[in-house]
Parts: C-alpha cells; sequence; structure tokens
C-alpha cells in the first residue's frame, strides 16, 4: 500500500544484551553493516553501500559497540541475512576509499530502494538520529552511553542511572472529505504546488482520534465526525510514527486558524486530474501514508 510497511525483520531483541556474539554474528558471510551519518546513507552506483565487517574494519580501524547498531534478521531466498547499521564519526574516508560513493537522504533513495531497503534504512537513520541528539540525560545532564545493541541510552552517573529508550513522535494525519470533494492545504514552506492531507502531533493526555479533530479545528476551522481509522506508517523524517485516519467534515467553510497552513481548499477528482495534467498541483509522495490516503479516496 505505501512504502516501510515490511514486516519481515526479526529484531531479535533477545541477542541485544550480548555484544561479544553480536559481534561474531557480524563477521559472518551473511551479515552486512550500512554506515550512516547525520541521518544519511553511504550509497554506491547500485545504491546502499552494504560492508562486510574487514571492510568496515579497514576504515575505521576499530569497530565501537557504542556505534554498532543491529537492526535485525531477513530471511531471503530462504537464506537468514544479518543487518547492521554503523554511526560514522568521520564518512570523508570512505567517500574517498570507495570511487563514487555519496552521502544521500532517505527521500531521494526511495525511487530506487526496494521494500527490504527502504526499511532497513528508515530503522537505520531514525535510531542514529536518536542517539545523537540524546547525548546528554535528560535528569541529571551528565553524558549517556550506547547500550543493548543501540536500542538503549544510559546515564553516566552512578547516582542516576537513568536509561533512555529511542524517541518516536506520535502524529496524526488525516483524509478530510465533505460532499465527495477531499481537503487538501499546503505550506508556505513547501514545494509550488505541493499539497497533501492535514496531519499534526499528538499532544499528551490526548487520543489519537481527539488530536485528529483538534488539528481539524486548528488547521482548518473544521470539525469532522465519523473519523476512522486508516493505517499507520514509521515515517524517519525524523522520528515519527504517522496514525492515518479519514473524517468527514460537518460544514465546507475553512478558516485557516493557526496560520499553519498558507492555503487549504477542497478538491473533487476531476479538479485533481485537471490541475496535475496541467502541474498545478503536486500531491504527496507515492511512497507516504499522505498520498495513500489521497489515493484511497480517488478510488472510491
Amino acid at each position: 500500500m505505501f512504502a516501510l510497511q515490511f514486516d519481515q525483520l526479526d529484531r531479535q531483541a533477545e541477542l541485544r544484551a550480548n555484544p561479544s556474539e553480536l559481534r561474531a554474528l557480524a563477521n559472518q558471510d551473511n551479515s552486512f553493516i550500512l554506515p550512516v551519518y547525520h541521518q544519511k546513507l553511504l550509497t554506491g552506483d547500485k545504491g546502499l553501500l552494504w560492508l562486510k565487517w574487514h571492510e568496515l574494519h579497514s576504515q575505521v580501524n576499530e569497530i565501537h559497540d557504542k556505534h554498532l547498531i543491529y537492526l535485525g534478521k531477513v530471511t531471503i531466498d530462504a537464506s537468514p541475512h544479518h543487518f547492521y547499521s554503523y554511526r560514522l564519526a568521520q564518512p570523508e574516508q570512505f567517500i574517498q576509499q570507495f570511487p563514487g560513493t555519496e552521502l544521500r537522504g532517505l527521500r531521494d533513495l526511495f525511487p530506487i530502494l526496494d521494500e527490504t531497503e527502504s526499511y532497513l534504512a528508515n530503522v537505520a537513520i531514525g535510531i542514529e538520529h536518536w542517539h545523537n541528539t540524546h547525548q546528554y540525560c535528560g535528569y541529571c545532564g551528565h553524558t549517556t552511553y550506547s547500550k543493548l545493541a543501540g536500542f538503549v541510552r544510559q546515564c553516566s552517573n552512578p547516582n542516576c542511572a537513568k536509561e533512555h529508550f529511542p524517541r518516536t513522535d506520535a502524529a496524526v494525519i488525516c483524509a478530510i472529505t465533505f460532499q465527495d470533494k477531499i481537503l487538501l492545504g499546503r505550506q508556505a514552506s513547501w514545494p509550488e504546488n505541493r499539497y497533501s492531507v492535514i496531519a499534526g502531533f499528538v499532544e499528551p493526555g490526548e487520543s489519537l482520534e481527539q488530536a485528529v479533530a483538534r488539528e481539524a479545528d486548528e488547521e482548518v476551522g473544521l470539525e469532522v465526525t465519523n473519523i476512522q481509522y486508516f493505517g499507520s506508517q514509521p515515517w524517519p523524517f525524523p522520528q515519527s510514527l504517522m496514525t492515518g485516519f479519514t473524517a468527514d467534515a460537518t460544514h465546507s467553510n475553512i478558516r485557516l486558524k493557526d496560520q499553519e497552513l498558507e492555503h487549504a481548499d477542497w478538491f473533487s477528482r476531476q479538479q485533481l486530474i485537471d490541475l496535475i495534467a496541467n502541474d498545478e498541483l503536486i500531491l504527496p509522495y507515492r511512497y507516504s501514508i499522505s498520498r495513500a490516503l489521497v489515493e484511497n479516496w480517488r478510488q472510491q
């Protein structure tokens, strides 16, 4: 239906407490390591640059457990494959060593990655961003360190020793319709003519449905009913879980109350066809849940 819905990854969380076993596993021929730097991935002329242990070791001299993330196991052609990511401190040496290598963001890579690689890259950059932004304890301010194969950071202060877990921000995204038209809006910072359905983060104490209703009111001044769950998508830009819904508006009077959107309007199916054909409207990326929500409505 849309990207990042891959469900064949066995994360094998039971192995995370044994770094020596994970290092030994990483040395096997069926194990591959993806270098990551500031939410960008090392790529070559054939896509992602998956390295063997010895190839990584030749570039970083010493492979540190604190930078090694175990993503999990995927069975491919009846054979288990083990995947890791490695948080780089200095990517320049890789770019120099491997001709044609460059750092690229996941948005740019979606068109050329298969389902498995897209999902693994999604996990890799999401966990890497969390490590980069949680170097210090939120309780006492001391530095934190990585443990459990990168899925926990613990405070280095023995009097605190709080454990911190990867952060995922809950967000809602909703296709609102009224009398066979769909609501689309755009932010001023988006590319010209880009439109999408409304979305926003869930606030403390809210249910997902309450967040949908609040965002509809705040962004476009609409009251909505018949809020129905559609699906979800991990969204590593940088660390969200997009939860999709559909809903019906009780009226069509749009008011941009919080000014988050610069424009919003109702569109019929034929209007979308005509505007898209004339390059006057651009829908969200095909791999996104926002596009899936629009296409789901168009096909009804």
